[in-house]
């Protein structure tokens, strides 16, 4: 899969929320915990675009990634009940959103 690089002169919050909108993207077309090697391969493609131009977003997406491993990975993970839906949930609602909303601080600085 190849994928368009990003302008270079893109906003630090744009390049962000650009990011949170291909892992949206990802996660939604790929809701079922299961190995998908496709799934991780797209959200690694999303996470290289990031770079580190904020600690505070490459932490985030740092945390997302390893639970996208395990949701992706192996299905012997889900033996304890709930831990899919758990992870889902971390994904998608907590670590997505906290992406958008630092791209809405820093888009409030100008950045």
């Amino acid at each position: 899969m190849r994928t368009k690089s990003l302008p270079f002169a893109m906003k630090t919050s744009e390049r962000i929320a650009h990011v949170a909108d291909r892992i949206e993207a990802v996660l939604d077309a790929n809701p079922s915990a299961h190995a998908n090697p496709a799934a991780m391969l797209a959200l690694r493609a999303a996470a290289a675009e990031l770079g580190a131009h904020d600690p505070y977003a490459s932490e985030k997406l740092i945390q997302l990634m390893e639970k996208a491993q395990v949701y992706y990975g192996a299905r012997s993970f889900f033996r304890l009940p709930g831990t899919s839906r758990h992870l889902w949930s971390d994904m998608r609602d907590d670590l997505l959103d906290r992406l958008r909303m630092r791209s809405r601080v820093l888009a409030s600085h100008g950045e």
